[in-house]
């Protein structure tokens, strides 16, 4: 059988290719869709990372905005915004001492919790086992972020409709929302029905005496960050990388505690949290989280994290028996279009979580370095989907990982190193010996070379000690150190991820789900100068 390998221009600086199908997952051609990922945020050093979604439809929408730690991939701040149409919302996150907040300059798009409580919490670390015993700020300064249409709000002919509150009104100076009070003033009194296991099914939900019709997400989000220093100057600003086709239905989930401890099952009368059953005999209480088997102990609003890039799925909330299925592809710049359905065998029902890792396979990523006298190179490589497949509070403990990951996640560490194959080249054609005098990722021996967190930067020609922030981007938590040697201070490198593999039920995808870029900066007369460029990934077909 003939395998044929496509290249593609990846990493979020400049998006994975990927034509568009119905019903099918897969990465968007033009950077606009239902889901982003953020491959990295970073406040450590002075960083601050900026980020923007801008809604470019005309229908309103309700997104969950995410932040996870980098090792781990452990929710550590979580919120609801509701765009409305045309609308951008913009934050800041930055670091002062141990804590880690957020603020939003200049913007007054509606969330949930309220701009007030967003800015007064700190990243919340109780997500992070117990066993954990290391820096916990620094764990929490550096991770990735993913964004998620839940659901679209039609303007419905409705009095005090949501999607009229959260519209600005332009005659206003400067135009603000009508009333941003509507989708955040739940009554603790109000039922949020469950309806063939979800909380919303596109049937009109009432909250605080406001109705508003939920829909399936319908896409058309775009997403940018920086990460930005305003002593050194460095600047390395990125695209987010868009998902089209990642829900068929709404996905909406409450934000906070007086809405969870609302909810009611309208079949049984019986409270969430008074332990009923849905219909796949999940107790209500889970869906507190999107752990299965580990309910939230604490009340924190910002902590909850539901939807998730795997919901539905039979170890969450499912989408019930009508869904449509959950359908994904590799990409081709020919008419073969390669897709593949993912369900859960026992049940027939959808597996979205595979669905989006395999529309995320990359088989190697190759780019350049540069580390002559005042330049250095940062690699950063995420794999937005990891925690789906290697943590025990996805999998429950004493689970094993599932495909395309091998190794579970040690709570102790954060860490479920993957082995992966790199070469690496100078600019005149010599290559290195494979795998020697290359350092690795911490615990894993020469030659061996691992990755071995859900966001990994490989600092390239850097021969620091562990535990030391990296020149160019500052990782400290999620860095690999990479002492290429003088004949190799500049050249180019590649990351081979194909002894991997997620099989579906027609095809094989082989490689690891992962979005990134290079950063690159260069120091001159004290002043840091910095830019990204993509990475390179390619993925194997097999017809």
């Amino acid at each position: 059988m003939m395998m044929r390998k496509k290249l593609l221009a990846a990493a979020v600086a400049a998006g994975i290719l990927a034509p568009i199908t119905s019903h099918a997952v897969n990465v968007s051609l033009d950077g606009s869709g239902q889901s982003l990922l953020y491959p990295y945020y970073n406040v450590n050093d002075g960083n601050v990372t900026f980020l923007s979604v801008t809604n470019t439809t005309d229908v309103a929408k309700a997104i969950k905005v995410r932040f996870r730690e980098g090792a781990g991939s452990e929710d550590v701040f979580d919120i609801t915004v509701y765009l409305s149409a045309e609308d951008v919302w913009v934050a800041a996150v930055s670091r002062d001492g141990d804590s880690i907040t957020m603020s939003i300059p200049e913007d007054s798009s509606c969330t949930v919790p309220s701009r007030a409580v967003i800015e007064s919490v700190a990243f919340n670390p109780t997500r992070i086992p117990a066993e954990y015993t290391e820096n916990i700020p620094n764990r929490l300064s550096e991770g990735h972020i993913e964004i998620i249409e839940m659901a679209e709000l039609p303007n419905t002919p409705l009095e005090n409709d949501i999607t009229v509150a959260i519209t600005h009104d332009q005659t206003a100076s400067p135009p603000t929302p009508v009333d941003c009070t509507v989708p955040v003033a739940f009554s603790g009194a109000q039922t949020w029905a469950i309806l063939d296991d979800t909380v919303v099914g596109g049937f009109p939900v009432v909250a605080g005496g406001v109705t508003q019709d939920f829909t399936a997400p319908g896409g058309g989000l775009i997403g940018n960050a920086a990460i930005f220093n305003p002593t050194s100057g460095i600047y390395y600003p990125y695209n987010a990388t868009a998902l089209n086709q990642s829900s068929a239905n709404p996905i909406w989930w409450p934000q906070n505690a007086q809405e969870f401890q609302s909810i009611t099952d309208p079949t049984t009368g019986n409270s969430a949290i008074a332990g009923s059953l849905d219909s796949a005999a999940n107790a209500h209480t889970n869906y507190f989280s999107a752990d299965d088997d580990a309910p939230l102990s604490n009340g924190n609003a910002l902590n909850f994290d539901l939807p998730d890039l795997g919901t539905p799925s039979t170890a969450e909330i499912t989408a019930g028996a009508t869904a449509n299925q959950y359908t994904t592809q590799a990409v081709t710049f020919n008419p073969t279009i390669k897709t593949d359905t993912f369900t859960v065998a026992a049940s027939g029902e959808d597996n979205k979580r595979d669905a989006v890792t395999a529309s995320l396979m990359g088989n190697t990523i190759t780019g350049e370095y540069l580390t002559t006298g005042t330049f250095g190179t940062d690699w950063i490589v995420t794999f937005p989907t990891r925690y789906l497949h290697v943590t025990e509070s996805v999998l429950g403990v004493g689970g094993a990982a599932t495909a395309p990951f091998t190794t579970i996640q040690a709570a102790e560490t954060g860490q479920a190193c993957q082995e992966v194959v790199f070469d690496f080249w100078n600019r005149e054609e010599s290559q290195n010996a494979v795998n020697v005098d290359v350092g690795v990722s911490p615990g894993i021996p020469t030659p061996g070379v691992s990755l071995c967190y859900e966001v990994n930067v490989l600092a390239m020609n850097d021969s620091s000690a562990a535990g030391t922030a990296t020149d160019v981007v500052g990782s400290i938590t999620t860095a690999a150190r990479f002492p290429l040697g003088a004949n190799f201070a500049d050249g180019w490198a590649q990351l081979g991820f194909g002894t991997y593999s997620l099989a579906g039920p027609v095809e094989t995808f082989t490689g690891l789900p992962v979005v990134g870029f290079s950063a690159v900066n260069d120091v001159v007369s004290g002043t840091e100068r910095g830019g990204v460029f993509p990475s390179r990934v390619t993925f194997d077909q097999t017809p």
